[in-house]
């Protein structure tokens, strides 16, 4: 009888061991199966951004930007720096300069400046409408090309077509502005002059 009951008890007992091992085998698996995905996606993420008005989504990868994202951030830039009036022209500069890249800051600082002083100094509003837009995102650049509308006082000058880059610099999951410039139809994204990066 004692000796059964022992017998089983060990029994038992190694019943409860092979199960332990099993279960700290299988959780062990589990861990290097996760950890192998997870070494896998690092760096490869993405973020999916949606406009206020949805027409159509954009993604931010770890190292570079959907092209609707970059010729929409462009678009934004391009309307603080050329939609703009003598009252409005410090606040939007200065919207403009909150990101520009850290490397560009001084440049782009005493550019938005001279113009900003310009328009005020002049009483002059400027609006640009955008014809025609590249976008080269491998370089990230987009060139725009449209109608640049002057009011001098209440008077119109006459429109004249234009051409301007906007340069990003990709920096932590964020797009800085690097250069800002006109340029001409030829030569649309500025190339023989373009900025050392």
């Amino acid at each position: 009888m004692f000796f059964s009951k022992y017998v089983a008890k060990m029994d038992n007992s190694n019943r409860e061991v092979f199960f332990l091992r099993f279960l700290v085998v299988w959780l062990g698996a589990i861990i290097l199966v996760q950890a192998f995905v997870s070494y896998s996606l690092v760096g490869k993420e993405k973020t999916i951004l949606v406009p206020p008005e949805i027409h159509r989504s954009f993604w931010v990868g770890s190292d570079t930007v959907s092209s609707e994202y970059l010729e929409d951030m462009a678009y934004w830039y391009l309307g603080l720096a050329l939609n703009i009036s003598p009252l409005s022209g410090s606040y939007q500069n200065e919207r403009f300069l909150k990101f520009s890249a850290p490397e560009s800051t001084g440049q782009l600082q005493a550019d938005m400046g001279a113009r900003a002083d310009y328009l005020k100094k002049n009483n002059v509003s400027t609006q640009f409408a955008v014809n025609a837009l590249k976008t080269d995102k491998d370089n990230l650049r987009v060139s725009f090309a449209g109608t640049l509308s002057t009011w001098v006082s209440d008077k119109k000058a006459p429109d004249r077509k234009a051409n301007y880059v906007i340069y990003f610099k990709f920096i932590n999951g964020q797009l800085y502005v690097s250069n800002f410039k006109e340029t001409s139809e030829q030569d649309p994204f500025g190339v023989s002059a373009a900025p050392k990066s």
